[in-house]
């Protein structure tokens, strides 16, 4: 990551008007100007004393943050960060670097290693002890992937992340959140690879519902339009088999459902009227069902007349 930071002239020291940054107990710079904190950092550094030059070089940002060291330092703690495998504080440090200093980097090689760090946060696994593996957590990502988002709304990364923000909410088990991001990602990214990730996904959680809950007419009848956009959205896409199956699936469910509805006001409730109704609806909507012959010699017998007893 390369910066546009020239440094101070030496018959110019650097003042700091900024407020005063408060008390830190545990980090505060050795050196009283940010030039001579910055070459005290270096030297840190080179003698392999990685952790205090870390932490030498934040106490330069906080206590100088307009210096022209400042960057330097910032972009400094946030690699330590990131080399030590501290994926989500390294993403915060990089954000100031970008919110602060964005003028002064490389803002799109920062924003590709956010990425980057937002996945490894979205795959970790948390709370490992002893021989416990932890458990994943999928929804810490989220912030992350939103703020990538929101610096660069149409930067490389952003339908990527877009994406991963449904897949988190899927993988925690928040269906309709998964389904609002996907639909997000997929409309405001229509020409991004990750819009078919999206519509896939959308479809998954539609069908999923609908699976859980099978007297759900909504659910079920959102799920096959779902399906029917992807279909018609992306037809080439690898997984155009499995989706139709889907739908072909839940719509035999809706003609069903439909000529169940007949049968229960003609058997159960015993409605001669309400019955004639729902199976011509039932034909009308479904005139090609395997059920329909059934459909319609039921409906035939429905319109015989009554026979008189024989005195």
């Amino acid at each position: 990551m390369v910066f546009a930071v020239s440094a101070p002239a030496a018959s110019t020291p650097y003042v700091e008007d900024s407020p005063p940054v408060g008390f830190h107990l545990f980090c505060r710079p050795a050196r009283s100007t940010p030039s001579a904190q910055w070459a005290h950092v270096l030297n840190l550094a080179r003698a392999g004393r990685d952790s205090r030059a870390a932490s030498q070089a934040r106490a330069l940002r906080l206590f100088w943050p307009y210096a022209p060291e400042a960057p330097l330092a910032q972009l400094f703690y946030a690699r330590s960060l990131d080399d030590r495998g501290k994926a989500a504080a390294a993403f915060e440090a990089y954000q100031l670097l970008l919110s602060d200093y964005g003028s002064s980097c490389d803002f799109d090689a920062i924003l590709e290693r956010q990425l980057d760090l937002a996945k490894t946060v979205f795959d970790s696994r948390h709370a490992k002890f002893l021989f416990f593996p932890g458990f994943l957590a999928p929804e810490k990502s989220i912030p992350l992937f939103q703020k990538i988002i929101d610096v660069a709304p149409e930067g490389p990364g952003a339908p990527e992340a877009a994406y991963r923000i449904g897949l988190a909410h899927e993988q925690a088990f928040e269906f309709e959140k998964a389904i609002d991001a996907y639909f997000s990602a997929m409309t405001r990214f229509p020409a991004s690879p990750f819009a078919v990730e999206a519509a896939t996904g959308l479809v998954r959680c539609r069908v999923l519902l609908a699976d859980d809950t099978p007297q759900d007419a909504r659910a079920r009848d959102s799920a096959i339009a779902a399906c029917d956009f992807f279909l018609t959205r992306f037809p080439a896409a690898t997984n155009t088999a499995s989706v139709a199956a889907d739908r072909a699936r839940l719509f035999d469910r809706r003609v069903q459902a439909s000529y169940d509805l007949a049968l229960y006001y003609d058997r159960q409730l015993r409605d001669p009227v309400a019955a004639d109704i729902r199976y011509r609806e039932f034909l009308a909507l479904y005139p090609n069902s395997p059920l329909a012959d059934t459909a319609r010699a039921r409906l035939e017998q429905l319109q015989l007349p009554t026979q008189e007893p024989e005195p």
